[in-house]
């Protein structure tokens, strides 16, 4: 019965319609409200997958292209390596080159060490143990002679130093017996104690030389210049002053047994003294 309802409304509508297309139009009828929205339908069915799309292009993977650039950066390192492998192989001859100069200068050091102990011990030994007896001098000191040299207890007996410039020399003690200074230079010379007996100092220029305690016997003084020099305790026994030049001297305790007298007299003769005989 409930099914024959829905049959019959229809079936009343289209009569109704009927009815209305043999007889005049009625008038428009107002629009009705807006019915409210049906519920949403079940969803529609999916359809089917598109085809495939076409493959792409052969690439790289990206751990591939990495491992590449790594590889060719690895190639550039060792090219850079060789060059300083090379690098470092021509230093390593130069510094061989330079170890072979070194080592030998270093020798060549050491020689000239050896030398210069050598020459040392030998200064020493002519310092502590100067002797040149008999030597002739007047050629080998050349132009300035000995000046200043440091000759004190050197052996000078027998020398040849006619003419010798030796102003300032050390002859402290020095043995200088028989020794020819004939004409030579000692002013300011230090001679104290010096042994000059049978010396020759003929015209030697002895001004402020220091002559204290010398012992000048039998030494040639004649025409000698020893103006200022100090003169204490000098022993001239037997020496000849003839013609020398004591002036202002220190004759202090000076001997003058058998002196021949600088205005040529014999000290003998003048009391045993020249002190007024000068």
């Amino acid at each position: 019965m409930n099914q024959l309802k829905p049959m019959i409304i229809v079936l009343l509508m289209l009569t109704s319609a009927l009815a209305g297309c043999a007889g005049t139009d009625g008038a428009e009828g107002v629009q009705g409200a807006q019915g409210e929205t049906g519920p949403q339908g079940p969803p529609g069915i999916q359809g089917e997958p598109g085809p495939a799309g076409a493959d792409g292009q052969g690439g790289m993977d990206v751990y591939e292209s990495r491992i590449a650039q790594l590889e060719s950066e690895l190639v550039d390192k060792d090219a850079t390596i060789t060059i300083l492998l090379g690098n470092i192989s021509d230093m390593e001859g130069e510094l061989d080159a330079v170890d072979d100069v070194i080592e030998m200068y270093y020798m060549m050091f050491v020689q000239m060490q050896g030398q210069i102990n050598n020459l040392s011990s030998e200064i020493n030994w002519a310092n502590d143990t100067v002797n040149w007896q008999y030597l002739d001098l007047t050629e080998v000191v050349g132009v300035f002679g000995l000046v200043g040299a440091a000759l004190d207890g050197a052996d000078l007996s027998y020398a040849n130093l006619n003419g010798v410039d030796m102003n300032f020399a050390q002859l402290n003690g020095a043995d200088i017996r028989s020794a020819n200074l004939e004409g030579a230079n000692l002013a300011n010379a230090d001679l104290e104690g010096a042994d000059l007996r049978w010396a020759d100092l003929e015209g030697a220029d002895l001004r402020w030389a220091n002559l204290e305690g010398a012992d000048l016997r039998w030494a040639d003084l004649s025409h000698a210049y020893l103006a200022g020099a100090d003169l204490g305790n000098v022993n001239f026994e037997g020496a000849d002053l003839s013609n020398a030049n004591l002036a202002a001297t220190n004759r202090g305790g000076v001997n003058w047994l058998n002196t021949i007298c600088p205005d040529g007299t014999n000290s003998d003769d003048n009391g045993n003294t020249c002190e007024n005989n000068l």
